[in-house]
């Protein structure tokens, strides 16, 4: 049984001088390999928070389709029968989307040992909504990270 990906070890997002408001998004296409049907669960582990509480302003959301790549999300076709949660704030995923258990865009495996794969789309956003001049000022040179997790488990 094995879980590959197609991003080679890097990191998905790396922004810098981020303004309230911008956005970005990166799509990994994910791989199961295994004689056994299984589900593959996304979660997040490791938030790395600033001393600012950057992590409670920049928002995730993931959503799981066909088509895209690491190096570019060019042809990505969400699944519609795939429920699409609202984005979340690192913090709030770090604490509702901890591990296998808690976590989402689960998808039902078939058991193929040549592979089968699905590309999820990683929609970042730096929201301030709510914030004042002065709090968004407050966030320069702040930094966060947490990463991205799936697993794979079977029922045997």
């Amino acid at each position: 049984m094995a879980l590959t990906d197609d991003d080679n070890g890097t990191a998905g997002f790396q922004v810098t001088n981020v303004t309230p408001g911008q956005t970005g998004q990166k799509c990994i296409v994910v791989t199961a390999s295994s004689a056994l049907p299984g589900v593959v669960k996304a979660y997040v582990q490791n938030l790395s928070p600033s001393a600012q509480g950057l992590e409670d302003h920049i928002t995730l959301k993931i959503e799981q389709g066909t088509g895209g790549s690491f190096a570019n999300c060019a042809g990505f076709v969400v699944d519609p029968a795939v429920v699409v949660q609202p984005a979340a704030s690192l913090s709030t995923l770090a604490t509702v989307n901890r591990d296998y258990g808690t976590g989402g865009s689960a998808w039902t495996t078939t058991g193929n040992t040549a592979g089968e794969s699905k590309t999820y789309r990683g929609t970042w956003t730096f929201d301030a909504a709510g914030l004042t001049q002065l709090q968004i000022d407050a966030l320069q040179g702040a930094s966060t990270s947490i990463d991205l997790v799936w697993e794979l488990q079977n029922s045997n």
